[in-house]
């Protein structure tokens, strides 16, 4: 019911997370040596960190995500949302850019399964917030622009949806924060 309306949306919202992946992949073969030298330290740190540290998005993304909501309400979110997925696909590129150039395919492997489990979750439930965010958009800018009346029904339950969205991601960092890097420790053979 949720992702039946607004194809269009989803694929284009698609082709964006994509060329955000592709430029996040090509981004690290134009860094110079030196940048490459402390991307490469600070990811190995992060590697071994990993083991000690939880898993912890819990406030950016009720910061983000609540600012994009208030954002478009205001009609000043969609260039903002549209970054935001752009960059969520920018940064899992990079991610398993670097990992390749680390270890390989192992690297490949690992940082396929690091995103599946720390960001497949978010991702999923992103993209149907975006969504949401864009015909929320929509539906304020015909009623400023063409004079359309509000559907007032529509708007509450597209606001609706969009908070569930908040909280089901929010529920799943909370959840990633408890077990999350135990799951990806089991993983970790493939670091060796």
């Amino acid at each position: 019911m949720w992702t039946s309306n607004g194809k269009k949306l989803y694929l284009f919202l698609g082709i964006i997370f994509i060329v955000g992946i592709i430029a996040g992949i090509f981004f690290l073969f134009y860094l110079d040596e030196a940048s490459k030298e402390i991307i490469f330290l600070n990811i190995n740190d992060w590697i071994q960190g990993l083991e000690k540290n939880h898993i912890n998005n819990i406030v950016n993304h009720l910061i983000i995500l609540s600012s994009l909501f208030i954002t478009s309400l205001f009609l000043i979110g969609l260039p903002f949302v549209l970054f935001f997925i752009f960059y969520n696909g920018f940064s899992m590129g990079f991610i398993i850019s670097s990992l390749i150039n680390i270890l390989g395919v192992k690297g490949l492997l690992y940082g396929i399964i690091y995103i599946l489990i720390s960001k497949g979750v978010y991702i999923f439930f992103l993209s149907i917030f975006v969504v949401t965010l864009i015909k929320i958009i929509f539906i304020v800018v015909f009623k400023l622009l063409k004079g359309i009346k509000i559907n007032k029904d529509l708007l509450i339950l597209l606001v609706k949806k969009a908070l569930i969205c908040i909280a089901i991601i929010l529920i799943y960092d909370i959840i990633l924060y408890f077990f999350g890097t135990k799951l990806i420790n089991i993983f970790n053979f493939l670091l060796n």
